[in-house]
């Protein structure tokens, strides 16, 4: 009986030193693994060979930390690369209105010009100025909704007159570039709580991008869902919806168009601080761009 006892104690203590030696040697690999893991950029993940529970749960916590922490390092790659290209865009944008400016400034003091051509350059300096006025108002405001500086007053709002106000506003651009405008607003009130400021600075947006960019046709529906904006655009094929509303966006990789990319990004930005969606889609030859106001 005796004998017995001691042979099962023997069996039992040499199953726990046999466990023991195998929990070792598997936290040794993981140790061997996990350091590897954090100098080699890799989506490898933590395996384990033991059947312990709390083990398996450590490695189960660990991989998705690794998860997360292989996730913020594309998001702040991508983030840099945007930095750096927002710096690039900036730079180029700055510098274009006042290298022209200062251009016209110099044939102004230099040459023996006649005062009608004095004054089509003044005009011209005075355009240029403008254009970098506009640029630092909208990167003022940009930055200022971004850090959540923006009060809005929410209220309910009748769609329909705000969307009139801005077309009416807009009408003569839209006029002065030929634009056929196909208009649809219901009589009947179609009333959202949204910020009043702020979705007249989204259409106006919205509506500048039009007359800037598209060309012949604008299509505006108002319906009980959304505020549609439609277009006819040059290079439509070149423009990525997906990414239209992105700070700095041009699908004119030249940036000979001047275009800051602002307009659009403070028109989501805007418009998903007031819960709702602004997206856009082409359908056949035309460019589409939905407001949805929840």
């Amino acid at each position: 009986m005796i004998l017995i006892l001691c042979i099962t104690l023997g069996i039992l203590l040499a199953a726990c030193l046999l466990y023991l030696f195998l929990l070792k040697r598997d936290i040794r690999q993981l140790n061997n693994k996990l350091s590897d893991i954090s100098y080699i950029d890799t989506n490898a993940r933590l395996a384990t060979s033991t059947f312990d529970k709390h083990v398996s749960d450590l490695v189960q916590d660990i991989n998705v930390m690794l998860k997360r922490n292989r996730q913020n390092h594309f998001d702040a790659q991508r983030t840099e690369a945007e930095l750096k290209r927002a710096i690039t865009n900036i730079s180029h944008d700055l510098r274009t209105p006042l290298t022209a400016a200062r251009g016209y400034l110099q044939m102004l003091e230099s040459s023996d010009i006649d005062e009608e051509t004095s004054a089509h350059y003044i005009e011209i300096i005075r355009g240029r100025l403008d254009s970098l006025s506009t640029l630092v108002n909208d990167l003022f405001e940009f930055a200022r909704i971004i850090e959540g500086n923006t009060v809005f007053d929410i209220q309910k709002v009748n769609i329909g007159n705000a969307l009139r106000d801005a077309l009416s506003e807009a009408y003569g651009e839209l006029e002065r570039k030929g634009f056929a405008v196909e208009v649809e607003i219901p009589d009947v009130p179609v009333n959202r709580y949204c910020d009043m400021d702020a979705l007249r600075r989204v259409l106006q947006n919205l509506l500048k991008n039009v007359y800037t960019h598209g060309k012949d046709q604008l299509r505006i529906r108002l319906t009980d869902k959304t505020i549609e904006i439609a277009n006819k655009a040059d290079g439509l094929d070149k423009i990525d919806t997906e990414q239209m509303f992105e700070r700095f966006y041009t699908s004119d990789a030249s940036r000979s168009n001047k275009n800051t990319g602002l307009g659009l990004a403070i028109a989501k930005e805007l418009t998903e601080r007031m819960n709702g969606q602004l997206l856009a889609n082409k359908e056949d030859d035309m460019l589409v761009m939905r407001v949805a106001l929840k």
